[in-house]
């Protein structure tokens, strides 16, 4: 069974592939304390849940989460585009061999509560481990 820490590896290395890069959007780990000097990001969360037993296999379950952020007062949508580049990364994937992802979906947020001049969209895709 693939640990917590396997699971936030595997899904972190995507976003060190060219397949994310190559889309010049600045992503931080939730937990990022420096300065963000971007008008666009995006924070990924990886949250896994408790294990449940599928017929005496282990498997693990959970979120990814992406906090889009945009400028606020120009509509939607770079938050769409931004969201439509997560979605051909992480939608219905299967991930490093032991990570199998869902359809994902996209919760509004609205006006950032530390800076109004940001936006943010969440972009949710659930987990389930494989193998």
């Amino acid at each position: 069974m693939a640990t917590n820490i396997q699971i936030l590896t595997a899904v972190e290395t995507l976003f060190s592939s060219s397949d994310w890069t190559g889309n010049n959007i600045k992503t931080y780990p939730t937990n990022y304390q420096g300065k963000i000097d971007s008008n666009e990001w995006v924070r990924l969360n990886v949250f896994p849940f408790s294990s449940d037993i599928f017929y005496n296999d282990i498997r693990k379950s959970g979120q990814i989460v992406c906090n889009i952020f945009v400028p606020s007062g120009q509509g939607m949508k770079r938050a769409y585009e931004i969201a439509d580049h997560l979605k051909d990364l992480l939608e219905r994937k299967t991930i490093s061999g032991y990570l199998q992802t869902t359809n994902s979906f996209i919760t509004n947020i609205g006006i950032d509560s530390k800076n109004a001049g940001l936006y943010s969209v969440d972009f949710t895709v659930d987990f389930k481990t494989i193998n």
